[in-house]
């Protein structure tokens, strides 16, 4: 099978989060979801994997910038707050209810996601090197 085929079966089966493996907040993103997604419905993907830049290309997304987080879930790809809310909808209450956010107007979402993406290393703090998973959440990660 083509790698390309791989992805796309990957996507359509998988509900996958791509993030920043070294920004503090995306870090902080993911250890929510760890503890609240108890359902475990999402696995994760560190962007500056070879996997994190196959699906940034896949999405049409620089592989190179990790400014916009991905979302890939139900077979559709999600993309900066829309991103967001498309995994708060998922993970159950009182979660769900943030997902809201998603009636917002497009161009005010971007606008505030755009402002903390730009400034999330500034304000939060950046790792030295990607997150490593430990044992007991290694089987969340794809990469």
């Amino acid at each position: 099978m083509s790698e390309m085929h791989d992805i796309e079966a990957l996507i359509k089966t998988q509900n996958i989060v791509v993030f920043d493996g070294v920004c503090a907040l995306c870090n902080g993103w993911i250890k929510f979801l760890l503890r609240f997604d108890r359902q475990q419905r999402f696995r994760f993907v560190i962007a500056q994997s070879d996997l994190g830049a196959k699906l940034y290309e896949h999405a049409g997304e620089r592989s190179d910038v990790y400014e916009t987080m991905l979302v890939f879930s139900d077979g559709h790809y999600y993309g900066k707050a829309d991103a967001i809310t498309a995994v708060l909808s998922k993970i159950g209450w009182p979660w769900k209810l943030f997902s809201i956010a998603r009636f917002l107007p497009a161009f005010l979402k971007t606008w505030l996601y755009d402002r903390l993406a730009n400034n999330r290393y500034k304000v939060f703090g950046k790792y030295d090197q990607c997150m490593i998973p430990t044992p007991e959440i290694k089987a969340r990660f794809l990469n």
